[in-house]
């Protein structure tokens, strides 16, 4: 069964992973000269709407965020080949991805599928570990497709050419998912956070700016005291160029969509509109903004 599963399952959570970021790695071919890619997991995703950014701007502006479950190492691979000298890039990085694998499930689960070379950034024990644990999602995923108007969790979406999440309209946030994320109990330099290192290094040395901001989420008492988020703040401040603090982004419940780091239409456009403020604010130029 499991061998049956490796070599020719098609995912479909995968697939639609595929679609989306061949929506924006199109986009961003097809731009000459100087870009900004906003960079990320489906926070990311929703959070931007870089049609509105672009436009403001007058830099074309790429939304990548994609899926926090294919980790760190696996969302910086996909910038690193969709950026040159001379352009911009707003790491938008989901809590988790700093302390979880570098290549997560669902990076091997599209290793699996699509580049099975690739499947070297795993051992064999992680082989097992993820062979079962998306052996399980993919059955889940099948299930839920069949149960109909679950808590709205299928109502379709649409995706600008740039890359954003579109008409993430009012709410579809399920009561269980009500509830605080987790985090460990200190930072620590995981291999997730070694490759952001490198890859940041990687990029001053190519002329490419980078900046690092945190991801907007549902806001929860329990944060503020939280001993992970102050380590974290302060090595990121101390790293990188750094747009914003978190509990910047933390958001009320009246802007969250389906999950507690995907925020609706308002969200986005207060998110949206704050960033093109921090942008302005960062360079220091008002012509940075048009007619906003």
């Amino acid at each position: 069964m499991f061998e049956l599963f490796f070599y020719f399952y098609p995912s479909e959570p995968v697939l639609k992973i595929k679609k989306l970021m061949r929506i924006k790695e199109k986009y961003a071919t097809e731009i000459e000269g100087p870009k900004r890619l906003i960079v990320g997991g489906s926070d990311a995703l929703y959070s931007f709407n870089t049609d509105l950014i672009s436009e403001k701007t007058n830099v074309p502006t790429v939304n990548f965020g994609l899926n926090v479950g294919l980790g760190m190492g696996f969302i910086l691979d996909v910038a690193r080949r969709n950026i040159k000298s001379g352009d911009e890039v707003i790491l938008c990085l989901a809590y988790s991805l700093y302390f979880k694998p570098s290549y997560d499930v669902f990076a091997y689960e599209y290793y699996r599928m699509l580049r099975k070379r690739e499947l070297r950034h795993f051992s064999w024990k992680q082989h097992g570990y993820y062979i079962l644990l998306n052996l399980k999602l993919n059955i889940k995923y099948f299930m839920q497709k069949f149960k109909s108007g679950e808590e709205g969790e299928q109502r379709p979406l649409h995706f600008s050419e740039s890359g954003s999440c579109l008409d993430a309209d009012g709410s579809a946030f399920a009561a269980r998912k009500n509830i605080p994320l987790q985090f460990p109990d200190k930072f620590e330099k995981t291999a997730s956070v070694l490759a952001l290192e490198k890859f940041y290094d990687a990029c001053t040395e190519k002329g490419i700016t980078v900046y690092i901001t945190y991801p907007s989420t549902l806001g929860f008492e329990r944060y503020k005291d939280l001993n992970y988020l102050s380590d974290l703040e302060k090595y990121v401040t101390g790293r990188y160029d750094v747009i914003g603090k978190p509990s910047d982004y933390f958001v009320p419940y009246e802007n969250i969509y389906n999950s507690v780091y995907h925020v609706n239409s308002k969200g986005q456009e207060k998110r949206s509109m704050r960033f093109l403020e921090e942008l302005q604010l960062r360079k220091g130029d008002s012509s940075t903004l048009k007619n906003k």
